[in-house]
């Protein structure tokens, strides 16, 4: 069962080996939140690591918000969690 959750931003701690080097991108994707809202939350782990929403949450920060929309993904196993860093 998927738990959604409001954290405040800096409970967050990003994935040093994030894959994906997409910093160009963060005034595109603060754009869409602005106009649409956050409507894909981040993925974490309940100790705060970042599994997915990376982008977004530079966003979020670039638009200086306190709380984003946050799944906990503490079911997945630790083949699971990076599988799913590098598919999502």
């Amino acid at each position: 069962m998927l738990t959604f959750e409001q954290w405040p931003i800096d409970r967050l701690i990003e994935y040093a080996r994030n894959p994906r080097k997409n910093d160009h991108a963060i005034d595109q994707m603060a754009a869409a939140i602005q106009e649409f809202g956050f409507r894909i939350p981040c993925v974490a782990q309940s100790d705060g690591r970042l599994v997915d929403g990376h982008l977004r949450l530079k966003a979020a920060r670039k638009l200086g918000l306190a709380t984003v929309p946050v799944i906990l993904a503490d079911d997945l196993t630790p083949t699971q969690i990076k599988a799913f860093r590098l598919l999502a």
